[in-house]
């Protein structure tokens, strides 16, 4: 386990330093929101996936799980093909290059929902396990939605749509279903039927969110379905973000405390700023249009991932040396 730790923490500073150099390239996408989408979306997988993995896997001095070493091996050529399909202009190559990371994206979700069921057959899924195989088991969503904006499929949504669905996915579908199903292994009894109604609002706002999409043809609040499961998604992810900060002030490790209380207030920041959007023209104030969403809320969404991964993999419980 400690080698794969070490792998996966290799390959997300070596994205981070690949991540960097990309925002300095134009991408083959339209300038402007498109480029910007692009640009937030590979964070994902070069840097977060990596680093989520690492404070989401088991800490044992043992073997790491087959399935878990086997989707560890695939991330290194799924997140240079995700680079490579925005950086050749969209088409069948560029969907082609895409494959890989659903394939990567694909063997992480396996791992997450084994290991789910395992601990189901044996009564020990709890909330916060929930949390993280759904988490994880989302995350191919992401993939595919890429796969089919970089190939040029008529989706009748578009090359933005598709690339801000991607995002949409990789970020409230996936990753903030992990840090919330690692925040829910901090988390003490009391708190707990309340952690329990912020999973439910989280997953039945993402998906009200996708069909919402679906029905409206677009990511402006086009449907009722829609409007309402921003409401509840964000309602949940900024009580989850709450929560965060609440039990970011108890723990030990300060360093890592800070880390995860500026995750949680940036996850708030940014769910209010979706709020905004799909709810400022319905009361009356100035809503931000598409781009401005794209260039603030994808930007917090990064801040989110970023802070949080570092937080919850410094804080990932180290296990004790093996007796002699």
């Amino acid at each position: 386990m400690p080698a794969l730790s070490h792998r996966l923490a290799r390959l997300a500073f070596a994205g981070m330093v690949g991540w960097l150099a990309l925002l300095f390239l134009p991408l083959a996408t339209a300038p402007g929101a498109a480029e910007e989408a692009g640009h937030l979306l590979l964070l994902a997988p070069l840097v977060l996936v990596p680093l989520f993995l690492v404070a989401s896997a088991p800490a044992t001095f043992g073997p790491a799980p087959r399935s878990l070493d086997v989707a560890s091996w695939l991330l290194l050529p799924g997140a240079l093909g995700a680079a490579g399909s925005l950086l050749v202009p969209a088409g069948a190559l560029a969907g082609l290059l895409a494959v890989p990371w659903l394939l990567a994206s694909g063997a992480v979700a396996v791992w997450a929902v084994r290991g789910g069921l395992r601990r189901w057959r044996e009564g020990r899924l709890d909330a916060a396990e929930a949390a993280l195989t759904m988490g994880w088991a989302t995350l191919p969503g992401g993939a595919v939605w890429l796969v089919l904006a970089r190939s040029d499929v008529a989706t009748g949504y578009g090359p933005l749509v598709g690339l801000l669905t991607a995002a949409h996915f990789h970020y409230a579908g996936g990753l903030v279903l992990v840090w919330t199903g690692l925040l829910g292994r901090t988390l003490g009894a009391p708190l707990r039927p309340l952690y329990r109604m912020l999973i439910v609002g989280l997953v039945v706002g993402f998906w009200g969110v996708a069909v919402g999409i679906a029905l409206g043809r677009g990511p402006a609040g086009g449907s009722l379905v829609e409007t309402v499961s921003v409401v509840v998604l964000a309602a949940s992810a900024i009580g989850a973000g709450g929560l965060g900060l609440v039990r970011a002030g108890r723990i030990q490790d300060r360093m890592a405390g800070l880390m995860i209380a500026v995750s949680g207030g940036v996850l708030i920041l940014a769910m209010g700023f979706a709020l905004w959007f799909h709810l400022g023209a319905r009361l009356g104030a100035d809503a931000p249009d598409v781009a401005q969403m794209v260039s603030r809320h994808g930007w917090l969404n990064a801040f989110f991932g970023l802070w949080g991964a570092l937080g919850w993999r410094r804080l990932r419980p180290r296990p004790a040396s093996p007796a002699r």
